[in-house]
């Protein structure tokens, strides 16, 4: 079975964490009827990505048209200077 994936990755820098965690959990409570929804850390770097699993490209696609999460991504560019870099991908399962 397929599903889609919407990624919206950032950096923040070090020591950024706690910061990355507020900000997956509003993502998150933005993207109701995902599958799921995780937050890739690298503490190191500070480079973060959350990724929301939908089951059609149209629902991972509106994800990011959705008003929580555009102004969340507002909020990120402001925070970064830059947009945060968002990504659709098709995602399959491999045994």
């Amino acid at each position: 079975m397929s599903s889609f994936g919407t990624e919206i990755s950032f950096r923040l820098g070090p020591g950024t964490v706690a910061e990355a965690r507020d900000i997956a959990r509003r993502l998150g409570a933005a993207a109701a009827g995902c599958r799921r929804h995780v937050l890739f850390v690298d503490e190191t770097t500070g480079e973060y990505g959350c990724l929301a699993e939908w089951d059609s490209r149209e629902a991972a696609e509106g994800f990011t048209r959705r008003p929580a999460t555009a102004e969340e991504v507002l909020m990120l560019a402001s925070r970064l200077g830059k947009e945060p870099r968002i990504r659709l991908y098709a995602m399959e399962e491999t045994a």
